[in-house]
């Protein structure tokens, strides 16, 4: 019988998994990132034509992608060619997006860089001012798919609500007012609420997009097991999508919650320089937090605001249980971690928690950590899934791995490419794809537990790296490297305030400043320790997905 929410589509069978193995890794990172997406369906049209698999893979992958997506012209004339050559897309769906295709004309480059102004400069306000007479003009839909992200990310409905007004959305471009509002509902409103936008949305022109969007928001209004119904239902028409299996594993198979820590189990750690209402913050959700009888040791680094007052009230909050340490001066991020992993009382234990001093933290954030830390006995660090702070979330960082693409030396004169770092997530809005549990190489920093093994093993952070950027990932790879790999657990996610340092890096001398340390990354590593990284990963990887089919086979059995 036909599901009434799931639109029919190719669909590949078990040796679509090997197939990708053998013919395309780089699959196993994931379907959400644009370009690496770009990659995938050029590769299954090219295996399309050898193998049904690959080729009803690309019908979905490809249908996905253009209703996650509308605004991306070139996306949408690679699909067209797509379709037409395997034709699968519903006509209407097929005229909506071959009609779309038609308004999303070349703006000026002048004008994206317009746009990042008006984005800096914050005020919902001037933007709509800025976009009324763009969206007016006969390039309108086109204005509306520059900017549409960064309305989103405003999180004003009534500056959406202005912009979606401004438009006409008749004849072959109804279906996409409602798909947009839904969108915007999504990530702004409450659960219950933004069903009923999504609900009307179309999905014979929409594919897998509604549904999707719907078993989210049942799962986050407390609807657990109707949501996960659905996203089963979804998995068996989507087996390509790396994300949503992981996903409805960590859902049939969630970590079980450990007893809070004991005093030799964990410590946690923080240092801070001149944020002292930020570290003020972070520390009222750590009060709030279930962290048994661990310790709480945190490092000034030199600061001259009001971070004493600070840590005395923190002192009153946690009592015998907090140490602090105050130094003259700033000594940089890496030293001020070894600094605070060299105490005795951190040493004794199993564990070091760090947190960044801008981060908001969920009461269960360090029984999650330690219960994914279980996925792999021997894991060296455990991360987790870095939001923004205030909705609409946007995902900071998520699992990091290694593209599996041998070292390259570069042109002369460029610097060499050893480590290729895949950025998953690429900053966008947390839609709940990262929201899974599986072994990897590295995760953020900003919230983590680093292994005391780990470190008396393969080393604590390089001062090299200082004062920031790439130290947390280079010493997650030299403890690969030493056995000992990363652990995402994306079921947790951590509010970050502030954005790293690497992206706020704007300067000439802060740019330069990052590429010295991107340097140092590339050239401390020689080409058989990174295509041993790469290898390390991909096992990881693949080895992990084998484990999640079995679950989900032996669940639906």
């Amino acid at each position: 019988m036909a599901d009434p929410l799931l639109p029919d589509v190719p669909v590949p069978g078990p040796g679509f998994f090997e197939l990708m193995r053998t013919r395309y890794p780089g699959w196993i990172l994931g379907v959400v990132q644009s370009d690496h997406i770009r990659g995938l369906m050029h590769a299954l049209d090219l295996l399309g034509n050898e193998s049904p698999d690959a080729a009803a893979a690309g019908c979905g992958v490809g249908w996905w992608t253009i209703a996650r997506q509308p605004f991306d012209r070139d996306f949408l004339t690679r699909f067209a060619s797509f379709n037409a050559a395997r034709p699968f897309l519903p006509e209407q769906a097929r005229r909506f997006f071959e009609h779309l295709s038609t308004h999303l004309t070349e703006l000026p480059e002048d004008d994206a860089e317009l746009w990042e102004q008006v984005m800096l400069n914050g005020d919902p306000s001037y933007a709509i001012k800025f976009l009324m007479p763009r969206l007016a003009r006969p390039e309108g839909v086109a204005w509306l798919g520059l900017c549409w992200d960064g309305l989103l990310r405003f999180g004003s409905e009534s500056l959406l609500e202005a912009a979606l007004s401004s438009l006409s959305f008749d004849g072959e471009l109804a279906p996409l007012l409602p798909r947009l509002r839904a969108e915007a509902a999504f990530h702004m409103s409450p659960p219950d609420e933004a069903i009923k936008a999504v609900d009307r949305v179309d999905a014979s022109v929409w594919g897998f997009w509604p549904a999707y969007h719907r078993a989210e928001l049942l799962i986050r209004s407390g609807r657990t097991e109707e949501g996960t119904d659905l996203l089963e239902r979804l998995v068996l028409k989507m087996p390509w999508h790396t994300n949503l299996l992981l996903k409805l594993d960590s859902l049939r198979n969630p970590l079980p919650l450990p007893a809070p820590p004991t005093a030799d189990e964990v410590a946690i750690l923080a240092y801070s320089w001149n944020k002292a209402d930020l570290m003020l913050r972070t520390l009222e959700s750590l009060r709030k937090s279930e962290i048994g009888q661990a310790r709480i040791f945190l490092l000034d680094n030199g600061s001259t605001d009001h971070m004493q007052d600070v840590f005395r009230t923190a002192k009153e909050w946690f009592g015998d249980r907090l140490q602090t340490v105050t130094l003259p001066i700033n000594i940089g991020a890496p030293p001020a971690r070894n600094w605070l992993l060299s105490l005795p009382e951190v040493r004794a234990c199993r564990w070091a928690a760090f947190l960044d001093d801008d981060v908001v933290l969920p009461p269960d954030w360090l029984l999650k950590l330690l219960g994914a830390s279980r996925l792999d006995p021997d894991a060296g660090v455990v991360g987790c899934r870095i939001t923004s702070a205030d909705s609409p979330y946007g995902l900071q960082s998520a699992d990091y791995n290694l593209l599996p693409v041998p070292p390259s030396a570069g042109e002369p004169g460029e610097m060499p490419r050893r480590i290729n770092l895949f950025d998953s997530c690429s900053g966008a809005l947390d839609d709940g794809l990262f929201s899974y549990d599986r072994p990897c190489l590295s995760v953020s920093g900003c919230c983590h537990l680093v292994s005391m093994k780990a470190v008396e093993k393969a080393g604590a952070f390089d001062v090299r790296f200082n004062p920031s950027q790439f130290d947390d990932l280079e010493r997650d790879l030299r403890s690969a490297l030493a056995g000992m790999s990363a652990v995402y657990c994306g079921t947790l996610a951590v509010r970050h305030v502030q954005h790293s340092s690497l992206a706020k890096a704007t300067t000439p001398q802060q740019m330069g400043h990052v590429m010295g340390n991107k340097f140092k990354l590339e050239t401390k590593y020689d080409d058989a320790q990174a295509v041993r990284l790469a290898e390390i990963d991909s096992r990881l990887l693949w080895t992990s997905l084998a484990e999640t089919l079995q679950r989900l086979d032996r669940h639906s059995a």
